[in-house]
């Protein structure tokens, strides 16, 4: 039985990435005052915020449709795989899951389907497919490949860092905590995905020097010696990436590092100045 492994752009996976790896990349539609852009296919990441910039527009993301989502398991089915197992963003910030159940509820579809909810997003969803993708070409079944993806989902983690003004405005901070924040303060909100894929506040109304050492103590949490640790930044953040990657690389010797933008639907919910820092355990 062929596994196909399908996943959606907000992975920072390229399109070379994706076809290396035998994957399945489903671009997010991204709207820009009334035009649709599918991320990743229609114009660059850069592109995309210089548009928004130019036009005073915001960055909104839409539904993926049914239809393109048929469309792409039809490729799929018709490239001779049987079974594909969806690894999507965290169901807290999106509605996709509920399509792909959607479509997977389908009487008449072109393949079986299983989902599997990252409960994170961006690198550290990314890191997920890759293993995916090398498990589904070592023929493993796709019982055996979701297994492997739950143990690894529980040895990772994402924390944002967020004056949290775009998740207020999507609603999709869940656990009611009250986030306060003022910018002439510099004040910061901390949020984690929960175990169930929700982003909760962790901390907030943080000054950004107690800030760090906050993520610190959640990632020395478990044994820090062997770590893969992700940061994604955006615009207003990039200052603040590049000086806690050199502070993580003196309190965490051992770990390995990636840095990378933030994709323009991640921005969508976080913002142009959030942090994002995930990491996985060995």
């Amino acid at each position: 039985m062929r596994t196909a492994i399908l996943t959606d752009s907000s992975t920072g996976l390229t399109p070379a990435e994706a076809k290396k790896l035998g994957v399945k990349l489903l671009a997010l539609p991204l709207l820009i005052g009334q035009k649709t852009y599918f991320e990743g296919q229609d114009l660059a990441d850069e592109e995309l915020f210089s548009l928004a910039e130019q036009t005073k527009e915001s960055i909104n993301i839409a539904p993926v449709s049914l239809e393109l989502i048929a469309e792409a398991m039809q490729e799929l089915a018709q490239a001779g795989y049987e079974t594909v197992i969806c690894i999507h963003l965290s169901n807290g910030i999106t509605g996709l899951d509920d399509n792909l159940r959607s479509y997977a509820a389908l009487k008449e579809r072109a393949l079986e389907v299983k989902i599997f909810d990252s409960h994170t997003t961006g690198a550290a969803q990314a890191q997920m497919v890759r293993y995916a993708a090398k498990l589904a070409l070592l023929e493993k079944s796709p019982a055996q490949i979701i297994l492997a993806l739950e143990e690894l989902r529980a040895k990772t983690q994402t924390i944002v860092v967020d004056n949290i003004k775009n998740l207020k405005k999507t609603g999709y901070v869940s656990n009611g905590t009250p986030a306060f924040s003022n910018a002439l303060l510099h004040l910061k909100t901390l949020l984690e995905f929960t175990d169930d894929g929700k982003l909760a506040v962790l901390d907030t109304g943080m000054r950004m020097k107690k800030v760090y050492q906050k993520v610190l103590e959640q990632i020395a949490q478990a044994d820090p010696t062997e770590l893969q640790l992700m940061l994604m930044y955006d615009v207003g953040s990039s200052e603040l990436a590049d000086k806690w990657l050199e502070r993580f690389k003196q309190d965490l010797p051992t770990a390995t590092f990636t840095v990378a933008r933030l994709k323009p639907s991640i921005r969508v919910h976080t913002g142009e100045k959030s942090l994002l820092i995930s990491w996985i355990y060995a």
